[in-house]
């Protein structure tokens, strides 16, 4: 349905489920996630986290990365790895990164070096499979069940147990009389193809479980309304399990709930706010973490928004050594991907957003780091209550001062026509700084179109005086002002951006020899591969195949 992420970036995918054989950490010695060797590492289907804390660490011994799969001989590059000399969120003053763009079920030799003491070291880490062994088939019982249906009998590493629809067609739906439509206290589970309806609280409800994988299910009509009109802050799927990790959710459908979310122009009075308040499709509050998001759809109509479309009331999502990535997202007040607090080694890549005031959300990030590249973000609007000229604009990236390093590459922030009588496009009002002051934020390659150029493309302070003394912005093509340090984006480029008229579908290439066309910066993992003399800046690469998003994408 959804086009966005390109094949190349898909690499392979069998529709088993995913994570087959997800591994906790791998690494030179111990690797225990509770006490891990001095290097470890935490993959996922196509990325690995790596973790080093040598005695010899500090910022100016930068760790240099190679890798390749084992058993062959030439390395890649992978971006250097960020030093952190804080001791925060648990983890000790180190060095802390990803390697991203990866193939599942395969081993990788990483070869670490620190560039002033000429320190070592090795790591082996494989990524996930994608192939899940059955031991079990369970069928929900044939027809329409109004109960909540209860998972409590856990799969094993070696033979998970599969959850699905009978041949003759099962649903659940409870009819609003049920909180849940289903309930998992059990790991090593598989869900598929359910429909589930009606729940007053979560469609799914997760307990203290790990290695569970949730797709091609259909989640609508959950919430109920409270006493002032509004939705509750139910979910699709959700979680407050501390436990909780190494969760896929992947290629299901999260869509119209029963409750509406009230605007940034609607106050709430029960709540003395008007901050959006409503029901969300997903959220894990404060989970362990290690989780996977891809390939869903996430949608609504204007009489039944969502407060968020992924994220946590308590923030701490996704939490440390996830991935979301290829989504479709949009109809929210508030934020499509709200991925905040002490989040570590987060990816967030080749997502399209719109119909959302924020498109993604990273304030504040106190550990990190987080990588935010290749999305794609669209319709920008603070309500629906105002006409579209005298309507706020939000930003594509919300930051604020949390201090763990954020990437961000290759974005591209559209700006949709206006309808006659409309003085500006759609898209967002400010491309990287909403929300509050930046902090060790590094942008590259990046379209940066906000939709009145008299404002900012990037902001970084609170007032005339404070800039970021960490933030580190160049080669982006933006149209609007910078309102950051003297002599930021040195090889940027100040002007909208022109595409190629015979973009298709999930293509975004720019104009042949228009601005920012083979111009854009080198991005050793993130942007190998490219065509002609340089990377173009932006989402696409020209000549790559169309980006797909959502249930039908990269198969």
């Amino acid at each position: 349905m959804w086009r966005g992420l390109s094949r190349g970036m898909c690499l392979a995918f069998v529709l088993l489920g995913a994570g087959g054989g997800a591994g906790e950490v791998a690494g030179a010695g111990t690797v225990s996630e509770d006490g891990p060797a001095e290097a470890y590492a935490v993959p996922t289907f196509h990325c690995t986290g790596v973790y080093w804390s040598p005695p010899e660490g500090r910022g100016d011994n930068s760790c240099q990365v190679r890798y390749r799969p084992q058993g062959t001989t030439a390395w890649n590059d992978a971006l250097p790895l960020w030093y952190d000399d804080r001791t925060v969120g648990g983890y000790p003053p180190g060095y802390r990164g990803s390697i991203v763009n990866l193939d599942p079920g395969t081993a990788y030799e990483i070869h670490l070096r620190l560039s002033r003491t000429g320190t070592e070291e090795d790591l082996l880490a494989a990524t996930w499979s994608e192939e899940f062994p059955i031991a079990r088939t369970v069928y929900l019982p044939v027809g329409t069940t109004r109960l909540t249906y209860r998972i409590t009998e856990s799969g094993t590493p070696d033979g998970y147990v599969l959850y699905t629809a009978a041949p003759a067609g099962s649903a659940i739906d409870v009819g609003h009389l049920q909180d849940y439509c289903l309930t998992v206290d059990a790991s090593y589970v598989i869900i598929r193809g359910l429909n589930l309806k009606g729940a007053r609280e979560y469609g799914i409800r997760l307990y203290d479980c790990h290695d569970v994988v949730i797709e091609r299910c259909d989640i609508s009509d959950w919430s109920r309304i409270e006493d002032d009109g509004w939705g509750n802050r139910g979910s699709a799927i959700f979680s407050l399990s501390t436990t909780l990790k190494r969760i896929i959710v992947q290629r299901n459908k999260l869509h119209h709930p029963y409750g509406d979310t009230n605007s940034w122009s609607e106050y709430r009075a029960k709540y003395s706010s008007y901050h959006p308040r409503g029901p969300r499709p997903l959220g894990f509050a404060d989970s362990a973490g290690n989780h996977v998001i891809r390939y869903n759809e996430i949608y609504s109509d204007p009489n039944h928004c969502f407060d968020d479309c992924m994220g946590s009331g308590n923030n701490n999502f996704p939490n440390r050594d996830s991935d979301i990535y290829g989504n479709y997202i949009a109809n929210c007040w508030d934020d499509g991907i709200e991925a905040e607090d002490d989040n570590c080694n987060i990816r967030i890549w080749g997502n399209f957003i719109e119909w959302t005031f924020v498109g993604i959300a990273v304030a504040p990030t106190n550990v990190g780091p987080v990588y935010v590249w290749r999305n794609v973000a669209g319709v920008s609007r603070k309500d629906d209550t105002h006409a579209w000229n005298e309507m706020e604009r939000g930003g594509f990236l919300k930051t604020n001062a949390g201090g763990g390093k954020l990437y961000v590459f290759h974005n591209t922030v559209l700006q949709p026509p206006q309808p006659q009588g409309v003085l500006y496009p759609l898209g967002s009002g400010r491309s990287l700084g909403w929300g509050g002051p930046m902090l060790n934020v590094m942008s590259r390659n990046n379209i940066l179109h906000v939709a009145n150029p008299k404002y900012p493309s990037i902001k970084d302070c609170t007032g005339v005086t404070y800039h970021d003394a960490l933030g580190d912005y160049d080669w982006d093509l933006y149209n609007g002002s910078l309102e950051t340090y003297p002599g930021a984006e040195p090889h940027g480029i100040r002007t909208a951006p022109r595409y190629d008229p015979k973009n298709a579908s999930g293509e975004f290439a720019l104009a042949f020899r228009s601005p920012g066309f083979n111009v854009g910066v080198v991005l050793p993992n993130f942007n190998d591969g490219y065509h002609g003399v340089a990377p173009d800046m932006g989402a696409f690469e020209a000549g790559s195949p169309p980006m797909e998003f959502g249930v039908d994408a990269c198969q």
